[in-house]
């Protein structure tokens, strides 16, 4: 019995000596791994500190040694103690200990620290296709920076942990804590939005902070013409840019449609619209990403006065095979991508074709042949060799042709055929965490025919070829210093046949042939958390027979940050184009000049300035405030005769085309406002454009035929639940200016015997352009239905209407004599266009 109350004892005392320690060692360890709940957002080291210890965390430190009026900004929630400490004493130079009923903060001696480098790329989680221009920030540091054309980002860091928030313009942000010791390289994979993605407005990610970014899973909301969806034609939504929906010409800031740069995977495509403007070459579902630049153009950029922009197409899901099939009144396309070999190897293609031309076949069976169609093919392959190296061949095949035989004839009366082809070999390699290099070769072909059968038959063809390398290499010295610096030679050739249309004509053959070197440095600079400064200088060379330019252009921006959400800014940029085209048609179509510069024609030149303000809204929206001022120099225009009309079009080009100057200047105002299910967009310029010429109007100065004094455009798109989406689209444009006789003289004999045609009057005008159309207005209002069925296949239904009210801008224009006086009649595109259309994705 004793010895039984003895075992007992001792076991009872050592029940008590270990439950003891145990809760003396999870006081111990607790004290760290409790959790705290933060419920501000902005405070300071004090405050946050004294929030610990109000929840039952006991701190021990001086206030001598820690800066607490530090401002701090956290996300409300739970957090470790231990993590919640080590995030807000990272800049100060203490440690912290558990010392078993309270934590001590206690002072350590700082050694200057190595900083390391934090780098890798920004991928979709999905497909791993690399995502341009990601931000990434380390919101607690005041540190951030952007990923470059592919991707790649680089950060310099002391060692510690870090919050790092990584977003997109169309995914949701990503937030990861990176634990720094030594270099790292680490890939973020950001969600995408997979599901209806075509319809949703994307979420409350804020692209009103870069301007120069296109949201282009924004736009399939958006009624285009015939319900045709094109990334491209969005642009024309924005403040600056001016061009009919059903327009070939876009100008931007006063300039005319062929001073855009327009790229496709890097290679210059010089004709982006098909017939009349309609359409662009650029299908939606194979564009991943579009730069869209109408100033502050950086210095890689060179060789056209008024915008640039530089769209992407997608590299091909890596993982899964996803397609896409498109059923529209214009067109039908297909697109499909997927892995060759997985995570290696991929590709994507897509194909788009219009059908009207078999529609007409099928209806009209008298002795007429019409003929019209389009289509489009894109190709691309990524090779990802290793994590530092990747290798992407991308091709674009397009072509329009238009017939029309009257005669009966086996060969068409007038046959139009023009197209591009593209291709663009790229690699690139990281070679350190500082270091990336982009190379690219890049072929460019366009050609356009024009035959008349009913004259010599013999074709009028313009055709540029363009080959050239490009090589560009990032080094990012450390966060506040990143520099880019390439070069990119171009060798081209321009040729041409013309006749003037007449039976005892002979076309004579041109070729004109060119050697382009471009050179330039870039520097992005953060002289402060505020003030950021961008500064390069392009250097051109361009030689062709018996000439040489040489052109230095700077470029520098600056921008000063009121806040996190308020910005100045403002920017210089020179241009110069050295490659020219005039159209004598508003519509798109090829009967334009096409030539390089040489001794008898220099290069165009503009001088762009900037002022303005920039605002984003925390729900995902924003107001943008810009002036310019452009001035330009040596532009390209017809010689006018003593009536201001084009010379005699038989004659030689060189005497039919002039040179002049001009300026354009303007307010653009665009705001943008997100709420959960409605997206609302208004925007407005006041603009002036004003050419002269020595050798027009008496050298006195004129309205140029892009001065399109006021533009408004309103936008609205509503989520109407999971499966419906709604929107619609005004615009407003003060009408074109053309040339029309201000008086007339009569032929007195011809006119007394009835003949009341205006080659019998002799018009007299005062000025150019002295004559302005009436304004334009329009209202376009779209609807889609959206479907989701089995393994995430979605289907989506479109209908709409164009121009339901309004007085769209006309194709074309002339003067007639009515009456013994001259009356303008405009040729107008069909006003009311109801469009229906279906989407299926899988």
């Amino acid at each position: 019995m004793r010895k039984t109350i003895i075992k007992a004892a001792i076991l009872c005392y050592l029940l008590i000596v270990c439950f003891c320690s145990c809760l003396f060692a999870q006081a111990k360890e607790g004290l760290l791994n409790k959790e705290v709940y933060i419920t501000t957002e902005n405070g300071t080291l004090g405050s946050y500190l004294s929030e610990i210890a109000a929840q039952g965390i006991p701190l021990s430190y001086s206030s001598n040694q820690l800066g607490l009026t530090q401002k701090i900004k956290l996300k409300k929630g739970r957090y470790k103690t231990s993590t919640l400490l080590s995030i807000l004493l990272a800049k100060e130079p203490v440690r912290f200990e558990d010392r078993g009923n309270k934590i001590l903060l206690y002072p350590v001696q700082v050694q200057p620290a190595r900083n390391f480098k934090l780098s890798g790329f920004v991928y979709v989680q999905n497909s791993l296709e690399a995502l341009p221009y990601a931000t990434l920030k380390a919101p607690l540091n005041n540190i951030a920076v952007k990923a470059n054309d592919y991707g790649f980002y680089s950060l310099e860091l002391k060692p510690g942990t870090y919050i790092i928030e990584v977003s997109h313009i169309g995914y949701p942000p990503q937030i990861d804590t990176i634990h720094l010791k030594s270099d790292l390289v680490h890939d973020f994979h950001l969600k995408g939005e997979i599901k209806l993605e075509e319809v949703k407005i994307s979420g409350r990610q804020n692209s009103f902070r870069d301007p120069h970014a296109v949201n282009v899973k924004e736009t399939p909301a958006l009624p285009f013409t015939l319900g045709q969806q094109d990334p491209l034609k969005s642009l024309q939504f924005r403040a600056g840019v001016s061009g009919g929906m059903a327009s070939g010409s876009m100008n931007v800031r006063g300039g005319s449609s062929d001073q855009n740069l327009v790229l496709l995977d890097g290679a210059p495509v010089y004709n982006y619209n098909h017939f009349t403007g309609l359409l662009s070459i650029f299908n939606a579902d194979i564009v991943k990403h579009i730069d869209f630049y109408k100033g502050s153009f950086p210095s890689r950029y060179e060789g056209r006065l008024s915008s640039v922009i530089d769209i992407k197409t997608k590299e091909g899901n890596m993982q899964e095979y996803h397609g896409a099939a498109n059923l529209g009144l214009l067109t039908n396309s297909v697109m499909f991508e997927g892995p060759i070999i997985k995570n290696k190897v991929s590709f994507i293609a897509s194909a788009r074709r219009s059908w009207i031309d078999g529609l007409i076949g099928l209806l009209d069976k008298g002795p007429s042949d019409f003929k019209y169609y389009l289509y489009d093919i894109n190709v691309k392959l990524n090779y990802r060799i290793d994590s530092t190296s990747r290798v992407y061949l991308s091709s674009y095949l397009g072509s329009d042709r238009f017939s029309l035989g009257i005669s009966g004839e086996k060969r068409p009366d007038f046959t139009l055929d023009w197209g591009n082809k593209l291709i663009s070999a790229r690699w690139n390699k990281v070679h350190n965490s500082r270091l990336f290099q982009n190379s690219t070769l890049l072929f460019s072909n366009y050609s356009n025919l024009v035959q008349d059968g009913e004259a010599t038959g013999t074709p009028q063809f313009n055709r540029i070829t363009d080959v050239g390398i490009d090589n560009d290499l990032t080094y990012q010295w450390n966060n506040n210093l990143q520099s880019f610096i390439g070069f990119r030679v171009n060798f081209t050739r321009f040729s041409a046949a013309v006749s003037d249309f007449y039976p005892e004509s002979v076309p004579d053959t041109e070729t004109q042939k060119s050697v382009h070197l471009k050179l330039y440095s870039d520097n992005d600079i953060s002289l402060s958390d505020k003030l950021k400064l961008k500064a390069g200088l392009h250097y051109t060379s361009f030689l062709v027979k018996n000439k040489t330019y040489h052109s230095f252009q700077p470029r520098t921006a600056i921008s000063y940050d009121l806040n996190a959400s308020s910005r100045f800014f403002a920017a210089y940029s020179f241009m110069a184009q050295f490659y020219h085209q005039i159209s004598l048609s508003g519509i798109s179509i090829p009967n334009e000049f096409r030539a390089p510069s040489n001794k008898d024609l220099p290069p165009e030149e503009a001088f762009i300035f900037e002022l303005g303000y920039r605002r984003s809204f925390s729900s995902g929206g924003g107001i943008s405030i810009e002036l310019y001022r452009k001035n330009f120099n040596n532009i390209l225009m017809y010689r006018l005769d003593e009536n201001y009309m084009p010379v005699d079009e038989t004659a030689p080009w060189p005497d039919r085309i002039i040179s002049g100057k001009g300026y354009s200047q303007g307010l653009e105002i665009e705001y943008k406002q997100k709420l959960n299910w409605l997206s609302l967009q208004a925007n407005y310029t006041l603009s002036k454009t004003i050419y002269s010429s020595a050798q027009i109007n008496e050298g006195k100065p004129f309205k140029a035929p892009t001065d399109l004094r006021n533009q408004v455009t309103c936008m609205a798109t509503a989520n109407l639940g999971e499966r419906w989406s709604v929107s619609g689209v005004f615009n407003y444009i003060t009408g074109k200016s053309i040339t029309v006789p201000q008086y007339t003289l009569v032929d007195i004999g011809d006119g007394l015997a009835g003949k009341n045609r205006l080659e019998n009057f002799d018009g007299y005008e005062t000025e150019p352009n002295n004559y302005k159309l009436p304004d334009n207005y329009n209202l376009d209002l779209g609807a889609a239905y959206s479907k989701t069925y089995r393994s995430n296949r979605q289907g989506v239904l479109r209908f709409g209407i164009n121009n339901i009210i309004g007085n769209p801008a006309p194709l074309f224009a002339n003067a007639e004599i009515e009456d013994n006086r001259f009356q303008v009649y405009q040729t107008n595109a069909i006003k009311i266009l109801p469009y229906i259309g279906y989407s299926f994705r899988f």
